[in-house]
């Protein structure tokens, strides 16, 4: 009896942690925003920005699983955190979800115009934002409205009240965008730190190496269901590379997040929801 008792307690354990397991994934995953910190240390970034911090968030997917509730919550995590800059990586809204009303676009523009970043917000296009013509326009119109500066295959200088700089670069998604490397790197200089967003972290591998600092990408969801061998979602241009940090041509770092959003199915399972701060710091 007593063996048939241990195993009878094992098996209901099994399926108490199934049933957890299952509900945080369907129920609670989904909108529990983590936050992660790293520090991106270099002689190349200036003392005159350093500890200067930049968040990045991504796949903010909107308008079928991720509501106004959600957007709320999370434009308040992220003022919360203080950031310095904000960069925004693509995705506005999900794949299904491709008939915008006018109150989802001043619902968005206001959310997105109160997020605090005083030296600057600046984005990048995704797959989903270039699927129809239509969305295209809403959302750069949203992001216009809401003071964020798109970058189209371009770069702009980020400071910290100073004449030093480091180089953004913004490149547009590798999936039905038209990324133009060339262009975008057209005015970056050898002598300043560079950090490159674009949405399809795939794209790393045609980027210039000898230029290219670190790479902020997407668009992958880190999976969102991940189960260490395989993932519930693994788009083009994130095939190579979905999640995770990887090291390009052993050059540049190459940092995918996980994104905000849900896409599919809304669910989430090791690939936390998340958005990153980044802090900068001169090093002699």
């Amino acid at each position: 009896m007593k063996v048939v008792h241990k195993i009878l307690v094992i098996v209901l354990s099994i399926i108490m942690l199934i049933a957890i397991l299952y509900y945080d994934a369907y129920y609670i995953a989904p909108s529990r925003y983590s936050v992660r910190y790293e520090t991106i240390s270099s002689k190349a970034i200036p003392e005159q920005l350093d500890d200067m911090s930049i968040l990045f968030f991504s796949d903010l997917d909107y308008n079928r699983f991720v509501d106004e509730k959600r957007l709320n919550k999370l434009i308040k995590k992220i003022n919360s955190l203080s950031p310095d800059i904000v960069l925004f990586g693509g995705d506005l809204f999900d794949q299904e979800a491709l008939e915008v009303s006018d109150q989802t676009v001043k619902t968005l523009t206001q959310a997105f115009k109160s997020i605090h970043a005083p030296h600057g917000k600046f984005a990048v296009l995704g797959d989903f934002d270039h699927m129809k013509k239509e969305t295209e326009k809403k959302v750069e119109k949203i992001l216009y409205d809401s003071d964020f500066e798109l970058l189209n295959n371009q770069s702009v200088f980020l400071r910290n009240n100073g004449s030093e700089s480091i180089t953004l670069v913004g490149i547009d998604s590798g999936l039905l965008g038209n990324p133009d490397i060339v262009n975008a790197y057209a005015n970056v200089s050898h002598d300043t730190y560079t950090i490159t967003l674009c949405h399809t972290p795939d794209l790393a591998d045609d980027v210039p190496a000898d230029i290219t600092n670190y790479y902020l990408a997407g668009h992958s969801h880190g999976g969102q269901v991940y189960w260490g061998f395989g993932a519930l979602y693994q788009p083009k241009m994130a095939e190579i590379y979905f999640n995770g940090k990887h090291k390009i041509h052993s050059r540049f770092t190459l940092d995918i997040t996980n994104g905000v959003g849900t896409t599919i199915k809304d669910v989430r399972f090791l690939a936390n929801a998340e958005v990153v701060i980044y802090r900068l710091k001169h090093i002699d």
